[in-house]
């Protein structure tokens, strides 16, 4: 039970997340719901494996947000 629930609240904080940033709601909590599954049953790590998906998962969106900013920078300040 705690590991359905665990999967639903990260879908629904990674919706959240991806639906302000990218307008893509659903890409991101699928990719966590993805992540959580295979955090939990596949590889059974239990609940601090599928958090540290999960913080890895934020990482990754963290790190493209960042570059993608830094894209938009530079181009805004060419002449």
């Amino acid at each position: 039970m705690l590991d359905v629930l665990l999967i639903v609240a990260g879908g629904v904080l990674f919706y959240r997340i991806g639906d302000h940033d990218y307008g893509a709601g659903f890409v991101t909590a699928g990719l966590s719901v993805l992540f959580g599954v295979v955090a939990l049953f596949a590889f059974a790590w239990g609940p601090g494996g599928y958090l540290a998906g999960q913080v890895v998962l934020f990482a990754c969106l963290t790190g493209y947000n960042m570059r993608r900013q830094a894209r938009r920078g530079s181009d805004s300040q060419r002449p």
